[in-house]
């Protein structure tokens, strides 16, 4: 018995730990994750504590604890802990437990114990096992898995119940050993091939993760490069009308010194007023100080116009930002095209209103478009109904680089999209 609770103490202590590390991105700050880790562990030992004192057989002890370690502890990472997505989190948990059987099996085999006590030699084994996968996962793993992990946005589903899965069939190959105390060169290798295969399924689900992300960002690429092709657009809209002025300006001359030389000074402030008005018609409107967010909103205008979509924007942002232009001119064009996507499946009134201000530290962005009324939502997010919805993914990505949010509305044929910037980006300062 007394061998048992400290195996069950150092089991404890260790998923602690894990689970406060496995956490990549935290519900809460430090120190609540840390309490609420230790809360978990103290929960599961009283529960343990209960069963070895219920007189059940000692391995019905050892697998309703196995069984309960996963649902109370799993749980509460889950639920209490991580804040990612929950398949997110489902596939971290059952990633960790597989490696968790991993190290309690083999310690069962090399020194021929249970797997649910132990000795001075079955403990300092456990202990050494998981500091060493612990320092190997914080040292060469974390850092990279979060990334992949964070900018990950399809196709955790499939990896969550692929890894579920695997740590099912390693559960069984527990109980196998559980029930085969004696272990034979056949025990053996059953037990070698199911962890080969372990190995594998998770090397193809860290490859898969790998390639998944390369095209998440290459699309997000796709989408940034649509923004610069509006702002070029723009540039060289701008420089032909400069260009076919300064070509004209030769003839415009000649004309007003034949109205000069004829005393024809009413004609020539009538030539003069009608030059102006076309000079007015070939160049946009400055909507705000800073050129890049100028000439988008210019190239976005000129969009909505034929598409019988009446726009009004309301920006008031300086000429020099700490926000990049790249990112703000991505977030905005993203924001413009969807609004246009969504006002064209609108049978009456289509309107587009883009706001942008400073306050501050932040900049705030608002868009709000006409729209229909079978918009889906999952999690507050909008689902794309006919494509990937990338744009949606690229002001989210951004938002979070910023360290600040973007909030998705839909109400009463009216879909508002508001997007919150900070100055300084999360990773360093401007």
């Amino acid at each position: 018995m007394r061998e048992a609770l400290i195996t069950n103490f150092i089991n404890i202590f260790f998923h602690v730990i894990w689970f406060y590390n496995l956490a990549l991105e935290p519900k809460h700050g430090k120190k609540k994750m840390l309490l609420i880790s230790i809360t978990d562990g103290i929960l599961f030992e009283l529960i343990y504590l209960v069963l070895a004192k219920s007189g059940l057989p000692e391995k019905m002890v050892y697998l309703s604890a196995y069984l309960l370690a996963s649902v109370v502890l799993g749980g509460g990472f889950v639920l209490f802990l991580s804040a990612s997505h929950p398949g997110k989190s489902v596939f971290l948990v059952s990633t960790y437990y597989s490696l968790w059987t991993f190290i309690y099996c083999f310690i069962s085999v090399v020194t021929g114990s249970p797997a649910g006590t132990g000795n001075s030699a079955v403990w300092g084994l456990r202990a050494g096992l998981n500091l060493f996968f612990l320092s190997v996962y914080l040292i060469f793993f974390r850092e990279k898995l979060r990334r992949i992990y964070s900018q990950m946005q399809n196709g955790y589903g499939l990896i969550a119940c692929i890894s579920s899965l695997t740590f099912v069939m390693m559960t069984f190959l527990t109980f196998y050993n559980e029930w085969h105390r004696e272990k034979s060169m056949g025990h053996v290798f059953v037990m070698t091939l199911c962890y080969l295969f372990m190995l594998i399924v998770y090397v193809l689900l860290f490859y898969f993760m790998v390639q998944e992300n390369r095209a998440y960002q290459l699309r997000l690429m796709l989408v940034h490069e649509k923004a610069l092709k509006a702002q070029v657009e723009a540039y060289e809209k701008t420089e032909r009308s400069v260009r076919q002025t300064r070509h004209d300006f030769r003839h415009h001359n000649t004309v007003v010194m034949a109205l000069a030389e004829q005393r024809d000074y009413e004609g020539i402030l009538a030539y003069l007023k009608e030059y102006e008005q076309i000079e007015e018609e070939k160049c946009d409107r400055r909507y705000c100080k800073n050129h890049a967010v100028n000439n988008l909103i210019a190239v976005y205008m000129r969009r909505a116009k034929p598409c019988g979509i009446a726009m009004n924007a309301d920006i008031r942002l300086d000429k020099e930002l700490c926000v990049s232009d790249v990112d703000l001119v991505s977030v905005l064009s993203n924001m413009l095209e969807n609004a246009v996507h969504g006002c064209m499946e609108v049978a009456g009134e289509r309107r587009i209103e883009i706001a942008a201000q400073q306050e501050n530290a932040m900049i705030l962005l608002r868009c709000q478009n006409s729209c229909t009324d079978d918009i889906h939502f999952c999690d507050g997010i909008p689902q794309a109904k006919d494509h990937e919805g990338v744009g949606v993914d690229s002001i989210r990505s951004i938002a979070e680089k910023y360290g600040g949010d973007a909030h998705f509305s839909a109400e009463k044929g009216v879909f508002t999209c508001s997007v919150l910037l900070w100055k300084e980006m999360r990773s360093h300062g401007c």
